[in-house]
């Protein structure tokens, strides 16, 4: 029985070192790098031709343009910062929530909306 149980623990534990492998980036990490590289993400955003609120923009949603400016500032892999939006290959990932067809109908569906008032 011993065993079994030692087994069971190995197995959680190599469980749990994946998912820590896996585990994204806090915002609050990632500026913290940047601040201790000596520069701020609206120095960051503005260095790289972007708008001043770009960087900050991807802590939050995914902005491909300026997730890839901190992944390349930090030397960091977009998919260790935001394993959620990234693939290893460095493919981003599309939202399981957002489905294409609501995006192309959105237009058509304000209209019908609109109509039923």
């Amino acid at each position: 029985m011993t065993s079994i149980s030692l087994s069971m623990l190995h197995h959680e534990s190599d469980e749990m070192s994946t998912l820590a492998m896996t585990k994204a980036w806090h915002a609050e990490d990632i500026k913290a790098a940047i601040r201790k590289r000596g520069t701020s993400l609206k120095a960051l955003s503005l260095q790289n031709g972007l708008c001043e609120s770009a960087c900050r923009a991807s802590l939050r949603r995914p902005q491909p343009t300026s997730d890839l400016v901190i992944s390349e500032f930090l030397g960091v892999p977009l998919h260790q910062l935001w394993p959620d939006r990234y693939s290893k290959e460095g493919e981003r990932r599309r939202s399981r929530h957002v489905r294409d067809e609501n995006i192309r109908n959105r237009g058509a569906a304000h209209r019908q909306n609109a109509g039923a008032r």
